[in-house]
């Protein structure tokens, strides 16, 4: 595959992402968070069987280790999506792609230890200064802007949870790579998502005897289902499973600093949100962090 042709990939996945913290802000005032992580993934699943009954894709698991990929879906997107979505709820979608714009570091540091990957001093370097925008962000907190509350610690660590989660997923699909296709990573965390969910989403009305899904449904919010179920699960996995699959872990995750900038251009845009001084500090570490972590020195990406 060209070179550019991954660079669209990217900054596609990572732009779809970006806007995707600004809809889930919005469809949470409709559904909880495990209805929306219900309802999301069960449209994601319904459009790839429709897609690979229609014999546009070719999913095929026989034979092939199962290991690597049950621990891709356990992180992605079991647990990132649950500490993403309920720390949304707690958060400024703005702070959430500040902090979640570490991702690229946190990839790269693990990179070291489980893909036997080589960090430069330069690359130490823009890891320390990633975090330490992240820690800036955390310490500022946020105003939330006109009409909205402020960050809570709670969801600000249920978001560094989500880093985490994102970052082991990044490593294991890179990983999975080597057996499966990217349709069929994508296939296996859209259905193990629905699943996982569903019963989480079925359990919390049981226990709380809470009105329908339905019943609280708007036209708006089930735009936002689409655009997380079709767009931001679909189409933007499907994009990252394949940029994870010609790039190494560390030069495909630097895409995330996009989603950084679109995700906090969102939040203060369409939803009044504030970015103080002390965030938009903290965003340059990261994304000044992760460019010294990720940059190429001139070395071209090899598909």
């Amino acid at each position: 595959m060209n070179n550019w042709k991954i660079y669209f990939a990217g900054a596609a996945w990572s732009s779809i992402f970006g806007f995707s913290f600004l809809v889930t802000k919005g469809a949470l005032e409709a559904w909880t968070p495990f209805e929306l992580l219900f309802l999301r993934f069960t449209l994601a699943s319904l459009v790839l069987s429709v897609l690979a009954r229609l014999g546009f894709l070719r999913l095929s698991y026989r034979g092939k280790p199962f290991g690597t990929l049950v621990l891709l879906c356990l992180f992605q997107p079991l647990l990132y999506f649950a500490c993403e979505t309920f720390g949304l709820r707690e958060t400024a979608s703005s702070t959430a792609g500040l902090i979640l714009g570490a991702l690229p570091a946190a990839v790269a540091a693990l990179s070291v230890p489980m893909l036997k990957e080589k960090l430069a001093p330069r690359q130490v370097a823009g890891l320390v200064l990633s975090v330490a925008g992240v820690a800036l962000i955390v310490l500022a907190g946020s105003g939330g802007g006109a009409g909205h509350r402020a960050d809570s610690l709670l969801g600000i660590l249920l978001i560094v949870g989500a880093v985490v989660s994102a970052a082991f997923y990044n490593i294991y699909s890179r990983r999975a790579s080597s057996s499966y296709s990217p349709a069929e990573t994508t296939f296996a965390m859209m259905v193990s998502g629905a699943v996982s969910f569903g019963i989480l989403a079925l359990g919390a009305r049981l226990a709380k005897g809470t009105e329908g899904i339905l019943a609280r449904a708007t036209p708006s919010a089930w735009m936002a289902v689409a655009y997380l179920g079709v767009l931001s699960s679909v189409v933007a996995f499907f994009l990252v499973n394949l940029t994870l699959q010609k790039l190494k872990a560390s030069q495909s995750a630097v895409f995330g600093t996009l989603t950084t900038l679109v995700a906090l251009a969102a939040g203060v845009l369409f939803r009044g949100e504030f970015a103080g001084p002390l965030q938009l500090a903290g965003a340059a570490m990261i994304i000044g962090g992760v460019w010294a972590t990720n940059y190429s020195g001139g070395r071209k990406w090899r598909a």
